[in-house]
């Protein structure tokens, strides 16, 4: 193809024929093998453009599932407040008709139970307070009475409030996950590890989360250790079963991306070969390939107007000891139950902690309770009080004949975490088999579209290094092993070699580098000892990533590969005014 036709190919296609400026010439194979000490090869480079303005990608769930898993996890979408969430799916459980929920596993309908439990309906057989009943059929009250005026709540209203429930969820269970700490992220030189914080109510959303419509939720927030050096070490269970599917409109989700590029990789060579290898151009693009001005850079449909996860389990796992109430004051403020010692994610331990905060809500009070019907000479017959700390004390009057003992005094939580215990058992379930399992449908997710759209829009634009790895999965064109490779600078006309960065590393198809960035001198030298750099990291066309340097043809410089060997670069010619001639040799 002439070099005319060429260049009214790509008018035709909109872009810049900068890069086709003379004929495409088939050269001839390169020799194979690695260069033997003192062997010498020529490799000619050539620089090509092709610029692409407002390039659309539009990707939906299943071209986003074929980007790199590592590049789906890295960029991140926001931060979503996870307490509209846990409250609504918490109602949606709770909201469950009566025989739905009866045909749910024992350990399901045991919590839907106690989180509907009121005075009224409250079973206290098998603990301390159905002494409670023995109190009031000697006084003529019933213990449901006794109990409302406890807790302060009405004979038919929950114990339980559905706030301090969400409350103490998200922060023992959720918040206590260590993958609810940090998200992953591009390795940086401010986070080497890859790993940023999230603010504690919230959890972080990946566009991989999106890809695999949700389902990674549960892999991400299921059990996981908390010592990952320690395979004995302890374990978070985790709080989520399953999720699946954020609500969308027809359509499905989707992403349209759109950059502005030189779209062709630049030409390197595989020092060790002597042989033509290729890297992705778009790092040292990034500062201009988004038009961050135009507000079609990045634009999201296909979000339902209401968003909602479809299907979502949530699980709280329960300790496997009984845990026995506490009986005494001591240690204040939580008196001696071994239920404060327990993992702060264990079921019993999210009970008592419940029926702590419950208790902070009631006014200290004293309730007396005389015989029902004339007496001839009244007399407080029961008397039932608890304190500022929680303390609970039921006195009964000498003369009042009981067939069992009333209840003995105790904390509130500890009265609350007996009764919980002996329901979470109901069905026959043993010690370790009451797990809860929460499944609810349609669960809002307690933000709008357009909020969503926002956050996600400006999260992007303001992480270059996600940017930088979904535009090089978008154009995918690195090939080979490239030590180094040739720049001509925009509007200039000079050479330049740059020696490779990490991120020029090739990656597998699960965005993973295919080997380690092992230089350990990276850059051009002066001399074999590489006793003179003369490369710096100079800025241009906005890249400082890079040591780089400026060649001309006679210049003779080195470098050092991954595996330490030496090479010699001279440059011996230029056969036109994008190409570079090369001679390589194995200096060591």
């Amino acid at each position: 193809m002439t070099t005319k036709r060429c260049a009214a190919l790509l008018a035709l296609l909109g872009a810049s024929a900068a890069g086709c400026v003379e004929p495409v010439r088939l050269e001839p194979p390169p020799p194979e093998g690695e260069l033997a000490v003192g062997e010498s090869r020529e490799v000619t480079l050539r620089f090509l453009r092709l610029d692409v303005e407002d390039f659309a990608q539009t990707l939906g769930l299943e071209e986003l599932r074929r980007l790199p898993r590592k590049t789906l996890e890295e960029t991140w979408l926001l931060d979503m407040e996870l307490r509209p969430l846990v409250e609504n799916a918490l109602e949606r459980f709770m909201n469950l008709p009566t025989e739905e929920a009866k045909a749910l596993p024992q350990p399901a309908w045991n919590m839907f139970y106690l989180l509907h439990m009121t005075p009224e309906n409250a079973r206290l057989e098998g603990t301390a307070l159905a002494g409670l009943s023995a109190v009031g059929e000697a006084v003529g009250i019933s213990p449901s009475q006794i109990l409302a005026d406890l807790t302060g709540a009405g004979p038919n209203e929950r114990i339980a409030d559905h706030a301090i429930v969400t409350d103490v969820v998200l922060e023992q269970v959720v918040g206590t996950h260590p993958r609810a700490r940090f998200r992953r992220g591009p390795s940086t030189e401010g986070h080497p590890e890859g790993l940023y914080p999230v603010d504690e109510g919230k959890i972080a959303l990946s566009l991989h989360d999106v890809a695999t419509d949700f389902a990674s939720l549960s892999e991400r927030f299921g059990p996981a250790s908390l010592a990952p050096d320690d395979p004995r070490g302890p374990a978070h269970p985790g709080f989520l079963r399953s999720a699946s599917g954020l609500s969308t409109s027809e359509g499905g989700f989707r992403m349209t991306v759109r950059l502005d590029v030189n779209a062709l990789p630049y030409r390197g060579i595989d020092a060790s070969h002597a042989r033509v290898a290729s890297v992705n151009s778009i790092g040292g693009q990034m500062d201009r390939a988004f038009d961050f001005t135009d507000p079609r850079w990045l634009e999201v449909e296909g979000l339902a107007e209401e968003l909602s996860i479809r299907e979502m389990t949530m699980t709280i796992a329960e300790d496997p000891r009984y845990l026995v109430p506490g009986t005494r004051r001591d240690p204040r403020p939580l008196g001696d139950s071994p239920v404060w010692s327990a993992a702060p994610w264990a079921e019993e331990r999210v009970l008592a902690e419940t029926g702590r905060r419950l208790a902070a809500r009631i006014p200290p009070h004293c309730t007396s309770y005389s015989p029902a019907g004339e007496v001839s000479d009244p007399f407080e017959a029961v008397r039932v009080c608890i304190d500022a700390d929680g303390w609970v004390q039921i006195d009964i009057d000498p003369s009042v004949i009981l067939e069992g003992p009333p209840p003995a005094p105790g904390y509130f939580w500890d009265m609350l975490l007996e009764v919980a215990q002996a329901r979470m058992h109901d069905g026959g379930l043993a010690e370790g088999e009451a797990n809860v399992v929460m499944p609810v449908r349609d669960v809002p997710v307690g933000v709008s579209a357009d909020v969503v759209v926002a956050r996600i829009r400006e999260n992007i634009e303001q992480n270059p290094a996600a940017l930088r790895a979904m535009a090089e999965a978008l154009t995918g064109n690195t090939r080979g092993d490239a030590d180094f490779f040739y720049v001509k600078p925009e509007g200039r006309a000079e050479d330049w070699l740059y020696f490779v960065a990490p991120e020029d590393i090739r990656e597998d198809a699960e965005g993973q580098p295919v080997r380690p960035y092992a230089y350990t001198d990276p850059g051009f030298y002066a001399d074999p000892a590489l006793g003179q750099k003369i490369s710096s990291r100079v800025e241009i066309d906005g890249d400082t990533a890079h040591e780089k340097v400026r060649v001309e043809p006679g210049d003779r410089l080195y470098v050092k590969d991954a595996e330490g060997r030496v090479f010699e670069i001279v440059v011996s010619g230029k056969p036109s005014r994008y190409r570079l001639a090369l001679v390589v040799t194995r200096a060591s």
